[in-house]
């Protein structure tokens, strides 16, 4: 996996490997960071519910096998590209998201393999929003993935017990596809794309922009950190949740993932 920018710079785009992707008021981010100083070859969808917890892995694979990729981050998008394809996230809300791609698929993973009655992953099938949803005891929430678009080509430890594989591959040849992932705390309303890829990142663009003229309404060519900055402090924000009674902002959504009581 190539990662660029592997020291964040100045500017409009990120190493998520130095900071995570993320949006304003939700509490799970993408990263390859899933643990103190620990780093993945994947990114992760990482949650911050009850502490911190790695939940989903997302790989790229074409032809049934891994690709390797350039991982390229802004506030709005997160990319995935390679010679054979892209692949691209962004938020819709904040316990949404969206993902598309065209030459590439992506295996979505449990990050964890291991099931026992009080800890670990399952993955069961939602007829009735025409979903796969993952559920996770540390976090207390559902993982809800539904295909907008083209193909699931497979299914691997839906309802298995113990030690297990548990995943989703959705693509994987030309044809373009498409599917949202929420963080559900107990049931909702079957997904429904009442907007497109394009609209969501636009509006994720849009939101961090009132935002960053609202704190740093005198930035020029002679503060190029003061967006950078900005997006930390907009996507490590959280809405009220828990313990936390009012929007609060932790100290990192990597290991960090604290609110100070002064």
């Amino acid at each position: 996996m190539k990662w660029l920018m592997d020291v964040a710079k100045p500017g409009p785009e990120f190493s998520v490997r130095e900071i995570p992707f993320s949006y304003f008021g939700s509490w799970f981010n993408f990263s390859p960071v899933i643990g103190e100083r620990t780093y993945s070859d994947d990114i992760h969808l990482v949650s911050h519910q009850t502490g911190l917890h790695p939940v989903l892995r997302l790989v790229p694979v074409a032809g049934g096998a891994r690709v390797d990729t350039e991982i390229r981050a802004t506030p709005a998008r997160l990319t995935w590209s390679s010679e054979a394809g892209r692949i691209e996230l962004t938020f819709s809300g904040m316990d949404t998201i969206r993902v598309r791609g065209t030459g590439l698929g992506l295996l979505i993973a449990a990050a964890e393999r291991v099931l026992t009655p009080s800890s670990g992953p399952y993955l069961f099938c939602e007829p009735s929003a025409g979903a796969y949803v993952y559920t996770l005891y540390e976090t207390g929430r559902r993982y809800r993935v539904t295909r907008i678009s083209g193909a699931l080509s497979e299914v691997v430890g839906a309802q298995s017990l113990g030690s297990a594989e548990r995943s989703l591959t959705f693509g994987g040849d030309a044809a373009p596809w498409e599917v949202a992932i929420e963080e559900v705390e107990t049931a909702r309303e079957p997904f429904r794309a009442e907007q497109s890829f394009d609209d969501a990142a636009d509006q994720a663009r849009a939101a961090f922009a009132t935002f960053l003229e609202a704190v740093a309404p005198w930035r020029d060519a002679t503060t190029p950190a003061a967006d950078l900055a900005a997006y930390v402090l907009w996507s490590a924000t959280v809405r009220p949740a828990g313990f936390l009674s009012r929007t609060a902002v932790l100290m990192s959504k990597h290991w960090m993932n604290k609110v100070w009581s002064w």
